[in-house]
């Protein structure tokens, strides 16, 4: 799997899977899907008046890829029925439109899913928070119910931060999971950042996958400039760094995402306004 993108064009996206290569065995070509068309310019129109319905979503199209390891192939057949059980265990409905691009070359057979995160029906959104590490556990357990070569997971040292580095649980937060089934706002943060941080490697990256993941980024910048961290909010709690854990401290995160001043602080206080001023930071930074 490579890291679910989002993005405003559908066209791009769509050319860029049916386009024609040397390096394909066979041409592209949409395999499945609940779309109706299957020309290039038939997915566009589809995905396009789709994305109509919520004019105020920036980032419509919603993109991921999955490959077999290389030398093994499925038939198209076999590669709808993964597809529609991976999209479905991810959250989208059946009104969300999506097609399936299969391609075959060297490296190894793989397909493009794209999809519109708008629901045809009343326009709800897909939000998919967190959906890079909730994709990645998903393939697993679809590898094993589908009786596919299991593939190796992801690295502990690069999925979570060293568990010195991390606040642990109060009790009563423990108990919470426990009772809940489900990660608590603290813990929800932090595999979240973790998993932010194996890729974004600068500030403004890492703000726009945090808005994407549900999560407001506030900095504590001074007016002179000096930048002093970073707070979380989540569901409507706020958490500081320092409640997170070292691994989340200003020390920590300016090396790893090259923070430069030039460059960065303009994004930084233009998300400070817009925490304090009440508006919805996420789309704010967004929209910029």
């Amino acid at each position: 799997m490579q890291k679910i993108k989002r993005g405003k064009n559908f066209a791009g996206v769509v050319l860029y899977a049916l386009k024609p290569g040397t390096h394909h065995k066979t041409d592209p070509v949409v395999i499945g899907g609940n779309i109706l068309g299957d020309s290039a310019a038939e997915l566009i129109a589809e995905f396009i008046a789709s994305a109509s319905l919520r004019t105020d979503i920036l980032k419509p199209v919603w993109h991921n890829s999955l490959r077999l390891p290389q030398g093994e192939s499925l038939t198209a057949k076999q590669w709808v029925v993964f597809a529609d059980d991976y999209m479905n265990r991810m959250g989208f409905s059946e009104t969300h439109l999506r097609c399936y691009v299969i391609h075959d070359d060297e490296a190894g057979q793989h397909i493009h899913i794209i999809a519109s995160r708008v629901d045809l029906i009343g326009g709800k959104l897909y939000l998919g928070r967190n959906e890079n590490l909730i994709s990645t556990r998903l393939i697993h357990e679809l590898e094993k119910d589908h009786c596919l070569t299991r593939t190796k997971g992801p690295s502990p040292s690069h999925s979570t931060s060293p568990v010195r580095d991390r606040k642990k649980l109060s009790r009563s937060e423990q108990q919470k999971e426990k009772r809940e089934g489900q990660p608590t706002p603290k813990t929800f943060l932090q595999n979240t950042i973790d998993e932010i941080l194996t890729s974004a490697n600068d500030i403004s990256s890492f703000v726009e996958t945090l808005a994407e993941n549900g999560i407001a980024t506030i900095p504590n910048i001074s007016s002179t400039g000096r930048m002093n961290g970073f707070s979380f909010e989540y569901a409507g709690i706020a958490f500081k760094a320092s409640q997170l854990g070292k691994a989340y401290s200003w020390a920590t995160l300016q090396e790893k995402l090259r923070y430069a001043p030039e460059r960065d602080n303009p994004i930084l206080f233009a998300l400070k306004a817009s925490a304090f001023s009440g508006d919805d930071t996420s789309d704010r930074y967004r929209s910029g």
